[in-house]
């Protein structure tokens, strides 16, 4: 063979690889692809919102009047019957004295002494009056008698002994008087901060039976009228509180049924709806959106035994179930595209994909019910992506362990 016809085959062959690739780049390839058979079973659309509970009936416990509170021997927890007395408040101590307060007070004092002093010299002073005039009308008085003194002379004595005897009471309330002022005078610089256990409790009952949800002030301490103690209610007597968007909020209405997830057990509660409170408010989402929620208040049904755990605040997920069915046809929500203004899949038929078209019912995020378009136990693929057309050969994933 010369060196012409090498190189001739030599070109050929450069040929035939060059199409024969483009031959099979051109071939449609074969997808590993995860299919699913379309299932008759249950199916429920619920609304999922996170939720928390709350004590139906709270009594917050204040104090009913400014006192000086003992230390509080309730614990958070503790049960307590009506009527137990849970807190007491004793008088409220005396403050301490500055120094100006003090020398004001020393000073009253001696004014409140010398006052007094001078009440008993006007006592003592009237008293003498009244000595002497007592003596004058009994000699007086046996004058009148013998008829050696005129009527109008014996009147005149007798007034102005029982003015003398008026002098003498008033001058003896003055005494009184002044007696109590230098009293309250050294009261002020008397020490009542460590007087204590007077008799004078104020005893704080509980209103109900229930338990200590938590207390303000356990340290003993002065506390104003009004100022809450501690917090009190019934555990077992616990709602659930759920922030919902206004637009699912208006799906929900009143004995809804509402099942409890993620709230520390496997097994669900059982809960009814019993409030969509009617007035909506603003809230900020974790992304910085503006939402309007609604208040729905929903009531725990199952057994009290199964969730005897949870108290007030606790978390949990709930799930209001808006619509259910049993032997529903359905598929997986993944499987499904828009094509156009309707719904599609890609059904596996020998080997290969075919688009369907098709009506959906009722969905939630995971399945959705088939109305019309396929039947039970086709196979369908549940996460198609671009790589899938009309046509393209089809393989099933091998699941990996």
């Amino acid at each position: 063979m010369n060196h012409a016809l090498r190189r001739r085959v030599f070109i050929i062959s450069i040929v035939l690889i060059v199409v024969g690739l483009l031959i099979y780049g051109f071939l449609p390839k074969t997808r590993d692809v995860d299919l699913v058979a379309v299932v008759r079973g249950p199916l429920q659309v619920t609304i999922e919102e996170e939720g928390r509970t709350r004590l139906k009936d709270r009594f917050t416990i204040s104090a009913p009047t400014a006192g000086y509170l003992r230390r509080i021997a309730a614990k958070v927890g503790d049960a307590v019957n009506k009527g137990q007395v849970v807190a007491a408040l004793e008088p409220l101590q005396s403050q301490a004295l500055d120094p100006r307060t003090r020398a004001t007070a020393e000073a009253a004092v001696a004014s409140a002494d010398a006052a007094l002093k001078a009440a008993i010299e006007r006592e003592k002073a009237t008293t003498s009056d009244v000595v002497y005039l007592e003596q004058r009308q009994a000699r007086l008085k046996a004058l009148y008698d013998k008829g050696s003194i005129s009527k109008d002379q014996f009147d005149q004595i007798n007034s102005e002994a029982q003015k003398a005897r008026a002098f003498q009471l008033s001058a003896a309330a003055e005494v009184s008087v002044a007696h109590s002022e230098l009293e309250r005078a050294k009261i002020v610089l008397r020490n009542f901060s460590s007087v204590k256990g007077n008799g004078n409790i104020v005893a704080v009952t509980s209103p109900v039976n229930g338990a200590v949800f938590r207390v303000y002030h356990e340290s003993e301490g002065a506390v104003n009228m009004g100022e809450p103690l501690m917090d009190i209610g019934d555990p077992g007597n616990i709602e659930v509180l759920v922030e919902v968007l206004s637009s699912d909020a208006v799906k929900i209405k009143k004995g809804t049924a509402v099942l409890f997830k993620r709230w520390g057990n496997d097994e669900p509660l059982n809960g009814t709806v019993r409030l969509i409170e009617p007035a909506g408010f603003t809230k900020i989402s974790s992304l910085g959106v503006e939402e309007q929620r609604v208040l729905v208040l929903a009531d725990i049904t199952s057994p009290r035994n199964q969730w005897d755990v949870l108290g007030d605040g606790f978390r949990m997920e709930a799930h209001f179930v808006i619509w259910e069915g049993e032997n529903i046809l359905q598929i997986p929500a993944s499987a499904l595209f828009r094509s156009g203004r309707e719904w599609a899949v890609f059904v596996a038929e020998n080997g290969r994909a075919r688009k369907r078209l098709l009506t959906i019912g009722q969905r939630n995020g995971l399945a959705a019910q088939v109305v019309s378009g396929l039947k039970e136990k086709e196979k369908v693929i549940a996460y198609p992506d671009d790589t899938i057309s009309e046509g393209t050969k089809l393989t099933q994933r091998k699941s990996q362990h």
